[in-house]
């Protein structure tokens, strides 16, 4: 659910507060298992930043530690392009996205490289 696609989605439905009824009106994509493993690990990664995760990234086999700013990108383009493509969206769908986020939120660095990397997905 950490994933552009699912926050653009969220941002549609709701204004100020989440509730569980809220979000389990949210639509989550099915994955391929590829997909599901991929992301997981992924999402794994950028969360074990420092010894506090050691145990956890050694279960999931991951490294732990301080990410450079590129290998965080890199991590949050592979979910946001496996999740993209499972909802079925393409470079124009995600212009539709974009547009919801300031280019702080969003750069256009970003936007170019997620549609590269949903192509190569594809």
């Amino acid at each position: 659910m950490n994933s552009l696609p699912f926050d653009w989605q969220a941002r549609r439905f709701i204004e100020l507060n989440v509730n569980f009824f809220l979000l389990e009106s949210l639509y989550v994509p099915s994955l391929t298992n590829d997909d599901y493993a991929q992301i997981a690990r992924a999402a794994a990664r950028l969360s074990a930043v420092d010894d506090r995760f050691a145990d956890f990234a050694q279960e999931i086999g991951v490294e732990c530690g301080p990410l450079l700013d590129a290998d965080r990108t890199e991590l949050r383009l592979e979910i946001d392009a496996r999740v993209a493509r499972a909802w079925g969206l393409g470079p124009d769908d995600l212009e539709v996205v974009y547009r919801d986020f300031t280019h702080n939120a969003l750069p256009p660095a970003y936007r170019r490289e997620l549609n590269r990397r949903l192509k190569a997905l594809v």
